[in-house]
């Protein structure tokens, strides 16, 4: 029975978010165990806010190869299990016996998400329901309730990709029409401002561009979410995560690895691959389908 086990998670916070139900099979399976977790700085702070991790230590691609081999020597000979999601030599380096496979190979539409439990079954081969949460604090909790948000149709139309982006007037043009039958909120981090620009002086629209962190994204689509409206981003894998009804926007990358999970989805990605191809009429009316699903 393992008592201490390592996650090595993806650099990236939208593959990290793909990877959680690994930690969630994994609690199943040893819910006595310590559970350690290597992130990248980019990942650090939304894992330190969650329930099942016990310890965070941050690993950076960028250090000296000295670095590199402290911190390896800092982890030997601690752990009895590792799930290594990126697939590097930590296993062997920490001598590490009951580990993840090293030869990977999975079908070509294959989830990323069924891709990272599929690695993990050997070591944790009993399926539960066992499902982390993300925490924030009371202080920070009571704000937000304070706030009195609505329950509302949340939308994240940017990404750092430009290609991955929902034009802002298309957007815009949803949005108006959405807002006439739905409260409208708008996620994303503060240099995307500018991007949201014309959308946050609309009335009515509740404005939350760069005023979160991802785990207080976590709780308010946990708390206050009816539907999340999404390019291929992190929130959009955060809204799988918590099972909220998604109508995705995909362009260039491929929604059957990188699509939602929920199990009401509905993903808008057409043949040309490019965004601006997804009319805003299309949205509205697959918005209002889903909205129309809501259990009463």
């Amino acid at each position: 029975m393992a008592k201490n086990i390592l996650i090595n998670f993806p650099t990236n916070l939208g593959d990290t978010i793909m990877g959680l139900p690994v930690l969630d099979r994994l609690k199943s399976n040893y819910p006595q165990a310590k559970i350690t977790v290597i992130a990248s700085s980019a990942t650090k702070e939304f894992l330190l806010a969650n329930n099942f991790i016990d310890e965070v230590v941050v690993f950076n691609k960028h250090w000296t190869n000295i670095q590199k081999i402290r911190f390896v020597l800092g982890l030997r000979g601690k752990y009895d299990l590792m799930a290594d999601l990126k697939n590097s030599f930590l296993p062997v380096l920490l001598g590490i016996s009951d580990h993840t496979p090293f030869f990977r190979k999975f079908p070509q539409d294959m989830h990323l998400k069924e891709r990272y439990l599929s690695l993990v079954e050997p070591i944790a081969p009993e399926a539960r329901n066992l499902h982390s949460q993300f925490i924030i604090t009371g202080e920070n909790e009571s704000c937000w309730r304070r706030e009195k948000i609505a329950k509302a149709v949340f939308i994240a139309g940017s990404s750092r990709n430009r290609f991955k982006r929902y034009p802002a007037d298309l957007l815009c043009k949803a949005i108006e029409e959405i807002k006439s039958f739905a409260p409208v909120a708008i996620l994303g981090q503060r240099d995307e401002r500018e991007f949201y620009h014309s959308l946050l002086s609309m009335p009515g629209v509740i404005d939350l561009v760069g005023k979160t962190s991802m785990s207080e994204v976590y709780f308010l689509l946990k708390e206050y979410g009816r539907l999340l409206i999404s390019v291929d981003s992190g929130l959009l894998h955060l809204g799988s995560y918590l099972n909220l009804p998604i109508l995705a926007l995909f362009g260039p990358t491929d929604p059957c690895r990188y699509g939602p999970w929920s199990k009401q989805s509905v993903v808008l990605c057409p043949q040309s691959h490019n965004l601006t191809d997804i009319s805003p009429q299309e949205i509205v009316a697959s918005a209002r389908r889903l909205l129309s699903n809501e259990e009463t």
